[in-house]
């Protein structure tokens, strides 16, 4: 086991890094959706798609580290009351602010029940936010499984069966296996879906952050994690232009491609030692406390900046395009949030 130790800079740099990513998907996959598969711009969306679709599984991993962490007392109450209600406030103001916006900028007409209805559906990408409520909800009863004295074996056990389940569930996906109908009758009777859920991710951050895994397994992920993102764009491609539709079968975060991408990552930030740590340490921590506010805030800026047509992701080579806006919108998105983080309630920051 790791020893209690200060706040470790590695993990502030892979939140930033998974908020970037989440907002490379959106950028991306603005125009997924309506090009056709057989064009170079499908194909750079694809790639770029394919190479951060960890970004959640990544969230969910790095809450699993300090939620799951049986040497900390998260307290029933605490956790109701300090971060459950954070976020539920959180949902409900910024789904407010999120359909006037929709109200003022489409120029769409109020009514009650579409406000209602969108107060408590939320912006697409707010789903996240029930889901980290959940896993907060029961991370007493996860951290069971942590406390116990056979941890190490746990590990490799659910290690095994979350990677078997991603794998049979992107096997499930390839429509062109010959047969592959028949296939899918068996591996729809297994209890995959039990398995692929996010406390799945939970415990394997805890996990994977807690327990050593040795250098050559180490080797053997990094270069699954590579293989999966190329795997990931070529299946998808060769499935979409098979099915005549684009699909997104292999982006899913339960895929076995997302899984080792994750783990690959994940492994990378814990082990690799960054040398100019000393002099970024504080800059990297605002950031990374400001991720949360990027993360929500996000949508709001990509949307203004293509509806106004203040730079588009087709106006020029995007493979140029995408990296270029996604980066626009994060530093805009952090610029906002650390404004809005200075404003204090009772000592306490909004986000």
């Amino acid at each position: 086991m790791k020893k209690e130790n200060t706040r470790n800079y590695n993990l502030d740099l892979l939140r930033i890094l998974a908020a970037f990513m989440v907002i490379f998907i959106h950028v991306s996959g603005n125009q997924w959706y309506n090009t056709p598969c057989n064009t170079l711009a499908f194909n750079i969306y694809n790639f770029y798609d394919s190479l951060v679709r960890s970004a959640v599984p990544l969230f969910v991993m790095l809450s699993g580290i300090f939620f799951l962490n049986p040497k900390k007392e998260n307290k029933i109450k605490n956790i109701f009351f300090k971060n459950v209600f954070k976020l539920i406030l959180i949902y409900i103001i910024w789904s407010i602010i999120y359909y006037f916006y929709d109200i003022i900028i489409n120029n769409k007409d109020f009514s009650l029940y579409n406000f209602v209805t969108s107060v408590i559906n939320g912006p697409y990408h707010f789903w996240y936010i029930p889901t980290i409520i959940g896993l907060y909800i029961i991370s007493p009863i996860l951290i069971k499984i942590t406390q116990n004295k056979d941890t190490n074996k746990i590990f490799k056990y659910l290690f095994t069966i979350f990677m078997i389940s991603c794998a049979l569930k992107t096997i499930s996906s390839i429509s062109f296996i010959p047969y592959i109908k028949y296939l899918n009758l068996i591996i729809n009777k297994l209890p995959i879906d039990i398995i692929c859920q996010y406390y799945s991710y939970f415990l394997l951050g805890y996990f994977m952050y807690n327990f050593d895994i040795s250098k050559n397994k180490r080797k053997t992920i990094y270069i699954l994690g590579i293989l999966s993102v190329i795997c990931c764009a070529i299946l998808t491609f060769i499935t979409s232009y098979y099915e005549g539709k684009n699909v997104e079968y292999f982006y899913n975060y339960f895929s076995v491609f997302t899984f080792f991408e994750a783990c690959a990552i994940f492994l990378f930030f814990k082990h690799h030692h960054f040398k100019s740590e000393s002099i970024y340490q504080k800059k990297v921590k605002t950031i990374s406390n400001c991720t949360l506010g990027i993360y929500i805030i996000h949508v709001l800026v990509l949307n203004t900046l293509l509806k106004f047509k203040i730079i588009q992701i087709t106006s020029f080579n995007q493979i140029i395009s995408i990296p270029t806006i996604a980066i626009l919108v994060f530093l805009i998105s952090l610029l906002i949030t650390y404004l809005i983080r200075k404003i204090k309630i009772k000592g306490k920051t909004i986000f």
